[in-house]
C-alpha cells in the first residue's frame, strides 16, 4: 500500500500536509505523535472513512476512491467500538463474515477460547479491557492485508497484554500482514513495532526502521570529572535525560568520533545503553527540551 502525498483540512484547519510513506507486507509500523496531531483522521483517510484533500491511497497501484472494492483488504479498528454494545458476539461475528470474505471463523474460535472469552455473550457485557480484547480477534480473524489498530490495547491487564503482543507477533509472520498501530505506550509498541513513524504538526517527521536507527545512532549515560560540560557534547548529541551530574545522550552522526572524544575526556562514567521509541518520542516531539544545567 502507498500513501502518496495526503493532504486533509477539517473545519479550516490543515490537520495532514503532503503525508507519504508505503505499508510493506508483513512488518508492524508504530504510528506516533502528540495528542490531536491527526492519527485517526490519517487511520480514516486509508480506511476510506475520509475523503483526502489531495494525494491518494493506492494498492498494488491502484486508488482506493476509484477502485472502492479493493478496501475489503483493509480494517480499521477504533479506539471506540461502542456502537456494537447492543450486539452479541454472534451478531458482531455474522456482520463480519458478510462483509470480508476472508473471514477465518476457525482462527476466531481458537482465539476466544485461547484468551478465555465467551461466544455466547452481548458486547455491552464484556469490561472494557475485554471489549477491546474480543475486537483485537475480530480484526485479526478477518485475515486482511492491512490492519489499522488505532490504541488497541487500552484497557487491558498486563498479563493479558504480553499474550497479545506475542500473538500479533507470531500472526503478522505467519499470515504477511501488514498492521499500522497507534498507542499511547510507547513500551507496548517497543515491544512489536520493526518501524516508526512520527507526526509532527500536519507533516510526517521521520521514518525509520529501529535496528537502523540502533546500527546508526548511539545512546549513552555519561558523567564527566569536571562540572564543565565539553561544547562538543552539547553541539553534536542530543541530551535526553539529566540526573545530577549523569546525562543520557543520543548521539546519530559521526558516532565513533563522538565516543572517542568522550573516552578522551576519562568520564568517571560512561554506559552505551538501547535506543527506545521513547527516545525518538523525547527528541522530536517534547515541548520542553531539557537543559545541560552544569552543577
Amino acid at each position: 500500500m502507498i500513501i502518496d502525498g495526503v493532504t486533509k483540512s477539517i473545519e479550516g484547519n490543515l490537520v495532514l500536509e503532503d503525508v507519504s510513506f508505503e505499508l510493506k507486507p508483513g512488518e508492524i509500523t508504530a504510528l506516533i505523535g502528540r495528542n490531536g496531531v491527526g492519527k485517526t483522521t490519517l487511520f480514516s483517510i486509508i480506511a476510506g472513512m475520509y475523503i483526502a484533500d489531495a494525494g491518494q491511497v493506492a494498492i498494488d497501484g491502484y486508488d482506493l476512491r476509484k477502485y472502492p472494492a479493493l478496501k475489503k483488504n483493509i480494517f480499521f479498528l477504533e479506539d471506540n467500538m461502542n456502537y456494537f454494545n447492543s450486539y452479541s458476539v454472534k451478531a458482531v461475528v455474522k456482520i463480519y463474515k458478510n462483509v470480508y470474505a476472508t473471514f477465518d471463523e476457525a482462527f476466531f474460535d481458537m482465539l476466544m477460547e485461547r484468551f478465555e472469552l465467551p461466544k455466547k455473550a452481548r458486547v455491552m457485557s464484556f469490561s472494557k479491557g475485554r471489549k477491546a480484547l474480543f475486537f483485537m480477534i475480530l480484526a485479526f480473524s478477518l485475515d486482511v492485508r492491512y490492519l489499522l489498530l488505532d490504541e488497541p490495547m487500552d484497557g487491558l491487564d498486563v498479563i493479558v497484554k504480553k499474550q497479545l503482543l506475542q500473538f500479533i507477533l507470531e500472526t503478522v509472520a505467519d499470515r504477511n500482514t501488514s498492521v499500522l498501530i497507534a498507542s499511547h505506550r510507547l513500551d507496548e509498541l517497543e515491544m512489536v513495532a520493526d518501524r516508526v513513524l512520527v507526526l509532527k504538526g500536519s507533516k510526517l517527521e521521520l521514518d525509520y526502521y529501529l535496528e537502523t536507527l540502533r546500527d546508526a545512532a548511539l545512546k549513552i549515560q555519561v558523567a564527566f570529572k569536571a562540572k564543565h560540560i565539553p561544547d562538543f557534547v552539547k553541539q553534536e548529541s542530543e541530551l535526553l535525560q539529566r540526573n545530577g551530574r549523569i546525562y543520557t545522550l543520543l548521539v546519530t552522526e559521526n558516532v565513533d568520533d563522538f565516543v572517542a572524544q568522550i573516552k578522551a575526556e576519562e568520564p568517571i562514567l560512561y554506559q552505551e545503553m538501547a535506543i527506545t521509541i521513547e527516545d525518538v518520542f523525547t527528541i522530536r516531539l517534547a515541548d520542553d527540551k531539557i537543559d545541560y544545567y552544569e552543577i
